[in-house]
Order: structure tokens, then C-alpha cells, then sequence
């Protein structure tokens, strides 16, 4: 396996070598610039590699093409690289083939990496589907718990209302009652108090009716020895 290591002007040739032999197959593109940071020299080389899906512009239009590239970066170019030449997208020649063996073999174990991640990815992203299936299903299920609970506290609530008015009308009948109760009691009173009084009136009657007959009685004796008017 041959090694390269990439660092300062062969970073920069393996960065442009892919985009400019892309050019030089595609020919040249013509129409308006859409990167104003990009210069000249390398406007058509980035303009092809940003076409090709194989870099990306920031959300500002622009390429920053002075920051530095890291080793994941450059994988996922040479990545795309290898499946266009592997498919025909993008035919290669023989020098070309040779680069695409050394980048293939210098990005290796990023291509590795990547392909990891890629996989990774994927099952965290089944994983999370999974999730959320299961909380659409719990949430359907707290929705439709919480919509039976809310029919129930609706019935619930009837139910006390109508036992809060049974309970009122009750209340009005027994103070009805009370009041019957209290208008007995008066006239229970009334009538004791007006028995109170004839018996004792009647008492009086039968003391006076008493005193009569002693008297009675006494002017009866007394005609008995008295004597009469002829004697």
C-alpha cells in the first residue's frame, strides 16, 4: 500500500488535480459568475466541482476558499471521484487511474470512517424513526386517554350538577318544613295556652259553684229552725 502524505503544495495539487482534469473533459462552462470570492485561475475548476455535487458552498453564495480543508473533507471528494469514474460518469485516463489508486489509498482509512459513519447514521436515523413512530402511537393514545378522561369529567360534572340541584331542592323543602314545623309549634302553644286558661276559668266556676252550694245548703239549714212566719 503506498502512503502519501499530503501537506502544504501536494495538498493543494491533490485538491485541484481531480477539478482540473474535469475541466479539461468537460470543457469549459459558460455563463454568469455566481462565486465572487472566487478568482480566475480557479473559478472554472470550482464552479465543476461545485456542479458535480463534489463541493458545496456556504449559505451566502460564497466558496471561502482560504480556509483549510480537513482529511474528512477531502474523503468525501475523492469518494465521489471513485463512484463518477467507477460508473462513467466521469471517464478517467491512465494517469488519472494511478492518482485515483494513490487517493485511494491515502484516504483509506477516512473512506473507512466514512463509510462507518454513513452506516451509523443510517441506524441512528432508523432508530429515531422508530422513536418517533412510537411517540405519534403514545401520543395518539395520550390523545385520545385524555379526550376519553375529558368525556368522563364532562359526565362527571353533570352528574354533580344535578346532585348540587336535588340537593338545593331538598334544602328548599326542608325550610319549608322548618317553617311548617315552627307555625305548629306556635299554634300548639296557642292552643295549650288557650286550655290553660278555661281550665282555669273552669276551676274558678267550680270554686264559685262550691261556694254557691255551702251557701245554699247553709240557708237551708237555717230555714229548718228558723220559724215561720205565723208561729
Amino acid at each position: 500500500m503506498v502512503h502519501l502524505k499530503l501537506t502544504g503544495k501536494r495538498v493543494v495539487k491533490f485538491l485541484l488535480v481531480p477539478g482540473l482534469v474535469l475541466l479539461l473533459l468537460a470543457g469549459s462552462v459558460a455563463g454568469a459568475r455566481p462565486f465572487s470570492d472566487v478568482p480566475d485561475w480557479a473559478y472554472q475548476a470550482v464552479k465543476k466541482l461545485v456542479d458535480g455535487g463534489y463541493l458545496e458552498l456556504y449559505e451566502d453564495g460564497t466558496f471561502r476558499g482560504n480556509n483549510p480543508a480537513d482529511r474528512y473533507t477531502l474523503a468525501m471528494v475523492v469518494a465521489k471521484l471513485l463512484v463518477n469514474m467507477g460508473e462513467g460518469v466521469a471517464p478517467a485516463s491512465r494517469d488519472d487511474l494511478r492518482l485515483q489508486r494513490q487517493l485511494s489509498n491515502e484516504f483509506q482509512n477516512e473512506l473507512v470512517l466514512l463509510t462507518i459513519k454513513d452506516q451509523e447514521l443510517e441506524k441512528r436515523l432508523a432508530k429515531i424513526e422508530e422513536e418517533r413512530l412510537i411517540l405519534a402511537e403514545d401520543q395518539t393514545l395520550t390523545t385520545s386517554g385524555v379526550k376519553t378522561l375529558q368525556e368522563e369529567l364532562t359526565d362527571l360534572q353533570r352528574e354533580v350538577g344535578a346532585i348540587a340541584a336535588q340537593i338545593l331542592e331538598e334544602k328548599r323543602r326542608v325550610d319549608d318544613l322548618d317553617l311548617q314545623l315552627t307555625a305548629v309549634q306556635e299554634t300548639q302553644a296557642q292552643q295549650a295556652k288557650a286550655i290553660a286558661d278555661l281550665n282555669e276559668q273552669l276551676a274558678k266556676e267550680k270554686r264559685t259553684n262550691r261556694l254557691l252550694l255551702v251557701i245554699i245548703g247553709v240557708l237551708g239549714v237555717a230555714g229548718i229552725f228558723l220559724p215561720g212566719p205565723g208561729q
